[in-house]
């Protein structure tokens, strides 16, 4: 009578199988003593995303590559972004997002930005813009204007304004002071020749008074 082959490779298959079980559980356990170490080094970590999360979950600081960053959480709704950049994001202890390091390279050009937030809006902002062509086309710092917090997000973002603007634009050293519409009203400027200018502006736009004086002008 042939010899039956079965019983032996189900011995042989519940052997592999504790085996595999045995090499599983060691290497959990490696993992394990090397998280527990009073000093555990690693000489590189690759990740797409990493999220830093409070003991119930909820996140206060998100590193994340382009495709995996986070859309805008403000009131428990999230929001579409006009780009999508790597970096950082932070959030309140609530989840909403109080501001972030973004850092968008497209066909346009590239922008750097690190950024704090209103409860609504964004409320002061550290950006440089590069041009498609390399070249730098400017560098600097805007405030905006605060909108009440019981403001809708979309509704605080169409009355956003910028009020002061600390900023090199193509190597014109500005500093602007706008008024609550937005309108410049204070310009103080070094252009690139070394030219330097103080203009006042009325609520029209029209410079009411300037030094060096100059005849009047619109913007």
């Amino acid at each position: 009578m042939p010899h039956d082959p079965l019983p032996r490779l189900l011995r042989e298959m519940r052997l592999m199988r504790a085996y595999a079980g045995a090499l599983t559980m060691a290497f959990i356990a490696l993992l394990l003593v090397a998280f527990k170490a009073p000093d555990p080094h690693f000489e590189r970590l690759s990740v797409e995303r990493l999220d830093i999360v409070d003991a119930d979950g909820t996140p206060r600081v998100v590193l994340a590559n382009q495709q995996r960053f986070p859309p805008p959480m403000l009131n428990g709704e999230t929001f579409k972004r006009a780009v999508t950049p790597a970096g950082l994001v932070f959030y309140d202890r609530k989840g909403n997002e109080v501001g972030g390091l973004a850092l968008t390279d497209v066909e346009a050009g590239k922008v750097s930005a690190l950024a704090f937030d209103n409860p609504n809006m964004d409320a002061i902002g550290l950006l440089t813009r590069i041009g498609a062509d390399g070249e730098p086309i400017s560098s600097g710092l805007q405030i905006n204007q605060a909108v009440p917090s019981h403001v809708k997000v979309l509704d605080a973002a169409r009355q956003a304004t910028r009020r002061i603007v600390i900023q090199n634009e193509r190597n014109d050293a500005e500093i602007l002071l706008a008024d609550a519409s937005g309108k410049d009203r204070i310009r103080l400027r070094v252009d690139r020749a070394g030219d330097a200018r103080i203009e006042v502006l009325d609520a029209d736009g029209r410079v009411v008074f300037s030094a060096p004086e100059a005849a009047a002008r619109t913007p």
